[in-house]
């Protein structure tokens, strides 16, 4: 089995995840450092971008559109968090679990060490 490493990337994209104002009205949904981003709560945030993101596209482009054939409503929304998605499982996800692994470990090794 290969062996996780955490590297000068991952301190890169950890740079971006830790960053409060990038999060926005979302920062209380990101767990803490030592704990595992999971695909269903990445999938929730990106629902939520997404959605709200999307039904704005679809505001614009039906006031740009006027009486031209309109897509779905559900097609930007949808497209939108299909894609938020992916890139983070992509590039943020993995760095944040690479980290929080590493925590993980670093807090389970002190604590027998203390004992």
């Amino acid at each position: 089995m290969a062996q996780q490493t955490y590297g000068e990337a991952d301190e890169r994209w950890n740079r971006v995840n830790d960053d409060d104002a990038l999060w926005g009205p979302f920062a209380d949904i990101r767990p803490a450092k030592n704990q595992k981003f999971s695909a269903v709560r990445a999938f929730v945030v990106s629902a939520a971008v997404g959605g709200f993101f999307g039904l704005a596209l679809d505001l614009i482009w039906a006031l740009s559109a006027g009486r031209a054939s309109l897509p779905s409503v559900y097609a930007m929304p949808l497209i939108l968090t299909l894609a938020y998605f992916i890139g983070f499982q992509l590039t943020l996800g993995p760095a944040w679990n690479r980290r929080a692994y590493w925590l993980r470990r670093r807090e389970e090794y002190l604590a027998r060490r203390t004992v």
